[in-house]
């Protein structure tokens, strides 16, 4: 079955085009500059939140 842009939902298109616009972005650094986005990239999204962040039991993190 051949997929069309129709049958593709717009959240989708959108996931994957951050997607790969997170892969421009850290594609060329090394590991200590990835980790610094990540950091960056999470901590913008608790600001936007207005959440902060906690972790859980098992080592992971939630924005609250």
């Amino acid at each position: 079955m051949k997929v069309t842009n129709i049958d593709i939902p717009k959240a989708l298109m959108e996931v994957w085009e951050w997607k790969e616009e997170v892969y421009q972005d850290i594609k060329d650094k090394n590991f200590t500059e990835k980790e610094r986005y990540y950091q960056e990239g999470v901590a913008e999204a608790v600001k936007i939140l207005s959440g902060r962040l906690e972790q859980n039991e098992d080592g992971s993190f939630i924005i609250t």
